[in-house]
């Protein structure tokens, strides 16, 4: 019997025979909650609404466009990911998962000016 196991809704973006062979890859079962249940869903639906509430946060206080939504999402989880917890014995999360605790020495303050290259522009 597996010991380790993810669970997820009836969701179509779960669905797929690319999670099932990553998941029987690593050994982990994967486990259906009820249709429309949210509260089987508990931990995954705090985590989203705190990633959408942190989301935000980072945009106002950035100033922002909306259309940035996605990305700053994605920045968010990976903070997230490399940020202690003590819901996992003080390690972060990317510590309980890969073994080794993580180089953030590459982070900046979020908002800090950037400049985008144009694909296939020129360097010189």
């Amino acid at each position: 019997m597996n010991t380790h196991a993810i669970c997820i809704d009836q969701g179509t973006e779960f669905i797929n025979k690319d999670l099932q062979d990553w998941c029987h890859t690593k050994g982990m079962e994967i486990q259906m909650t009820a249709p429309y249940s949210l509260s089987q869903n508990g931990i995954a639906e705090q985590m989203n609404c705190m990633l959408v509430e942190l989301a935000c946060t980072m945009i106002n206080a950035a100033k922002l466009p909306k259309f940035l939504w996605e990305p700053v999402v994605m920045h968010a989880t990976y903070v997230r990911n490399h940020a202690y917890t003590i819901a996992i014995q003080n390690m972060t999360p990317h510590q309980a998962w890969h073994g080794t605790k993580p180089n953030i020495s590459h982070l900046h303050e979020f908002g800090a000016p950037v400049w985008i290259l144009l694909q296939g522009q020129n360097i010189a």
